[in-house]
């Protein structure tokens, strides 16, 4: 009985090495910009943003404004990694700019340009005004 154990232990321990061999299961989605599904992700500089490491991220959808932390306050750019939510993004004007699914918005590009100090995370899947 003592050999069967060992026999059924090591074929066991084969299995499970076979297993990790094959390598990890695939994603629910695939990670990009640094940002894993399903996340709004936030970029503090442009130095974050060309590294692909978001400073700061998000997922819950919420019924009013998050305010950001001094890791995604101010920040450069944001990434909403979602497919099928969209984000609104709180500005220091009190204006809000939308985030689609899948859209990158860099701050700067605002004119004159605002500072990011909020987001909200909602099951539409288009922006409407």
């Amino acid at each position: 009985m003592r050999k069967n154990m060992i026999t059924l232990t090591t074929t066991t321990l084969m299995a499970a090495g076979a297993l990790s061999v094959a390598g990890p299961a695939p994603a629910y989605a695939e990670s990009r910009f640094g940002c894993d599904y399903p996340r709004v992700c936030f970029y503090l500089t442009s130095t974050d943003w060309v590294a692909r490491k978001p400073t700061s991220a998000f997922r819950d959808i919420t019924p009013a404004f998050q305010k950001l932390g001094p890791k995604a306050r101010h920040a450069y750019a944001a990434y909403n990694s979602r497919i099928d939510d969209s984000a609104w993004l709180e500005m220091s004007d009190d204006s809000a700019t939308c985030l689609g699914p899948a859209d990158i918005w860099f701050f700067d590009q605002l004119t004159p340009p605002q500072k990011v100090i909020g987001v909200q995370i909602t099951d539409e899947n288009e922006c409407f005004d």
